[in-house]
């Protein structure tokens, strides 16, 4: 059993990743998996105890067995950890009476906005920083910044600009988890001169939670630009010349004195 696991698991994870399987037959695989290697770490513990009594030969298949079966318990609890740490919901957007569009007819169905509108409160508990932003910056400061930005997230360049007109600005595409669940990100940008508003949304095709996935990334994206947003205002400090303030009448007239 324990030399079925390690194969399944890399199998159904590589298959996911490119597309072979779809994320139900995944799961489906992935839960078989995680039983034998949960069967295993119960029937290595009982060749143990059978092995300390009767002196035979076997502690090294069985210590394989038990090593895997360890691993796939911890994967296991991991996962429950995560289910239960995290509200039961599978997208986030910073903006809840007009979240931006995902460009996915499925996942911008009403349905979807009234399941946003239901977890609200829930997902802000948890992710308390996934907030609108807005900076002094402009246009001409900002998009640059924020595409950069883009560019360097862990999305493999899968996150394009979509559409663009005057004040608004509009980023999405799909990216994947580690273990190759789909999820799409849309990105707006509300902009004018002087100031840019950033709302930011991330949604699961699949399943009824994301195990705090589609949180995570709204926050870590932010906080990331934040960071850049930062930076680029203290190059700017840096750059503006200094202005003498001009010297006022009284100031004169005690100078004259």
């Amino acid at each position: 059993m324990a030399r079925l696991v390690i194969p399944l698991f890399i199998v159904a994870i590589g298959a996911h990743h490119i597309e072979l399987i779809d994320s139900t037959i995944f799961v489906v695989l992935f839960a078989m998996a995680t039983f034998l290697g949960v069967t295993a770490l119960g029937l290595g513990m009982i060749a143990f105890v059978r092995l300390w009594y009767t002196g035979d030969h076997g502690w090294g298949m069985a210590s394989w067995a038990n090593l895997v079966g360890v691993g796939t318990a911890v994967t296991l609890a991991l996962t429950v950890l995560l289910g239960t740490q995290y509200p039961q919901a599978n997208q986030v957007s910073t903006n809840i009476e007009s979240p931006p569009l995902l460009g996915v007819a499925v996942l911008d169905s009403e349905a979807k906005l009234k399941e946003l509108e239901r977890m609200a409160t829930e997902v802000a508990v948890s992710f308390p920083t996934a907030v609108t932003r807005a900076y002094p910056l402009g246009t001409d400061e900002m998009l640059p910044l924020l595409e950069r930005q883009i560019s360097a997230a862990d999305w493999g360049g899968s996150v394009t600009r979509q559409f663009s007109s005057q004040d608004t600005t509009r980023y999405q595409g799909d990216v994947k988890t580690w273990l190759g669940f789909k999820d799409r990100v849309a990105i707006r940008a509300i902009h004018d001169e002087m100031q840019t508003e950033i709302d930011m949304r991330s949604a699961s095709y699949f399943g009824e939670a994301d195990m705090g996935a589609n949180g995570r990334r709204v926050q870590d994206f932010l906080a990331d630009l934040d960071a850049a947003v930062r930076q680029k205002l203290l190059q700017l400090s840096r750059q503006a010349p200094l202005q003498e303030e001009p010297i006022s009448d009284e100031v004169e007239i005690e100078a004259g004195e």
